[in-house]
């Protein structure tokens, strides 16, 4: 049971995985005393790996928290998007972590969305064979998921994600203020990983009820509750499987196996969190046949789905190129693929299926809602 501490508008808690203890704090203001907890942390140099255009729009918030002593004075850019997360840049990284100095006791400040958090956690991962990262997300996409629970990884050719490592932060700390600047595209697309835990967690469900109105308005406090409610159940899930060996934490990726797949199919033009919303409306679909999900529940919670992320209408390309992406899927062993299914809201399972099972379950999603007043207007990825 996690134990959620409430302080001057700030949420915070701890957990445990793996024998490592990650922090978490969310709110605005999140970064204020950030200088004392990275030297708690590590007490030397920390070096923050962010883009050009994150640093201009956070960096200050960031420094204002008293950062500016321990950190080094240049930060350490990648390119904005999918571009950060290859071999290239993360070569490029370590070798510019070495030429300025970064030894045992210090460690690396992530500041930015998934695509940054994943490649610089990666690096932290190497470098010296493993120095602390501290994750300061500025999406929501990284805020309500991928800053928590260090999966740290690079693109393949081959698909998304394939090449990285597990490397827990030692702390996550999300100043919501830094979401209100999100273009409303990409709020939408992170809005679909606060759904995906939604269906995850009975008592989040229920709370949705309440959150969706102010979260479809940006309101502040809901989104910094939304964004709390999602780590808290992504904490308990790694807590009990932080290395992804037993199932419990594999039903974090509802909606990720035709999900990823789709966003490569697009040529990533579908933004993470839309082609995540069209595997979620697969997944109900199959969950309808395959796991007893009622089938008004799950028209219910694709109306969710509509509601809050609204996702454009993906390409003909990217609906035919979909099905040979599927067997790249993670969770896909020598047996075959196993998909993440809900037989009711609070609870998912993890179902063996046949390639053709998920075609068709997102074929039958496609039917359903790909029309108008349904997906996002004058848009095609």
């Amino acid at each position: 049971m996690l134990k959620v501490r409430r302080v001057r508008g700030l949420s915070s808690f701890s957990f445990e995985a793996a024998g490592a203890r990650t922090d978490v704090v969310v709110g605005a203001g999140a970064y204020a005393g950030l200088d004392k907890r990275l030297a708690a942390i590590a007490p030397g140099r920390w070096f923050l790996i962010t883009s050009k255009k994150i640093f201009k729009l956070h960096g200050p918030l960031l420094l204002a928290g008293g950062v500016e002593g321990v950190l080094s004075k240049k930060p350490l850019f990648v390119p904005d998007g999918e571009k950060a997360k290859t071999w290239t840049v993360l070569g490029g990284l370590l070798e510019e972590l070495m030429r300025r100095g970064l030894r045992r006791d210090g460690g690396v400040v992530a500041l930015g969305g998934g695509t940054v958090g994943d490649v610089a956690g990666l690096a932290a991962a190497l470098a010296l064979r493993g120095v602390p990262v501290v994750q300061a997300p500025t999406t929501l996409l990284a805020a309500a998921d991928s800053a928590l629970g260090g999966k740290t990884a690079v693109d393949l050719p081959s698909g998304k994600n394939l090449a990285g490592a597990f490397h827990a932060p030692r702390l996550v700390a999300v100043d919501t203020s830094t979401l209100a600047t999100l273009p409303l595209r990409a709020f939408r697309s992170g809005l679909a990983e606060v759904v995906k835990t939604s269906f995850l967690d009975a008592d989040f469900h229920r709370a949705m009820a309440l959150l969706e109105a102010p979260l479809s308005a940006r309101e502040s406090a809901a989104v910094a509750e939304a964004v709390r409610r999602c780590l808290a159940v992504k904490a308990r899930a790694v807590a009990r499987d932080p290395f992804e060996r037993t199932g419990e934490r594999a039903v974090l990726n509802l909606g990720h196996t035709v999900g990823h797949a789709l966003e490569t199919a697009s040529g990533h033009r579908l933004q993470h969190g839309e082609a995540v919303a069209w595997g979620l409306l697969a997944a109900l679909r199959l969950s309808v046949a395959r796991a007893g999900l009622a089938p008004g529940s799950a028209d219910a919670l694709a109306r969710r789905v509509k509601r809050l992320v609204s996702p454009p209408a993906p390409s003909p390309a990217a609906v035919r190129g979909m099905p040979d992406l599927l067997e790249r899927d993670k969770k896909a062993d020598r047996a075959g693929l196993n998909a993440v299914l809900l037989a009711r809201p609070g609870r998912p399972m993890l179902v063996r299926v046949e390639r053709a099972e998920l075609v068709a379950a997102f074929d039958e999603a496609l039917g359903r809602y790909n029309r108008v007043g349904w997906v996002s207007p004058g848009f095609r990825a």
